[in-house]
């Protein structure tokens, strides 16, 4: 999702890597709420995090190479620029959701330089994807 892959390769890959995948409940799950590939009729928000929140529920950043408190720079976490990247791109569409309205007052904070060195860096992930 943070990547903006075309759903349908990933439903590609997801039902030729597991073989006991079902494609009803497969295209349902994975199109509705990973990829909210279908605006949000299964899911009521898309499901991306950045480091903080992966950080809290899990024990990934422990001895991960990446800095989980930096947007951009040198060893910047990626899910921390992507995330702003995602909620930027889709600004038309998701602004007004009552859920993730607190992610787009806290993107509005930022100073644009902040924003646009985040994005920045969400573009050089994006461009490097298979290398990270």
């Amino acid at each position: 999702l943070l990547a903006g892959i075309s759903p349908d390769e990933l439903d590609e890959w997801y039902l030729g890597i597991y073989i006991d995948a079902i494609e009803w409940v497969e295209i349902t799950n994975t199109r509705g709420m990973s990829q909210f590939a279908d605006g949000g009729l299964v899911g009521t928000k898309p499901y991306v995090s950045s480091a903080n929140y992966i950080d809290k529920m899990s024990n990934h950043c422990q001895s991960c190479f990446y800095d989980k408190k930096k947007r951009h720079g040198e060893k910047a976490c990626p899910f921390n620029s992507l995330y702003w990247h995602f909620y930027d791109r889709h600004e038309g569409l998701l602004s007004n959701n009552p859920r993730i309205g607190f992610a787009y007052r806290t993107w509005q904070k930022m100073g644009a330089d902040e924003r646009q060195n985040t994005l920045r860096q969400a573009d050089q992930y994006l461009s490097a994807m298979n290398n990270l």
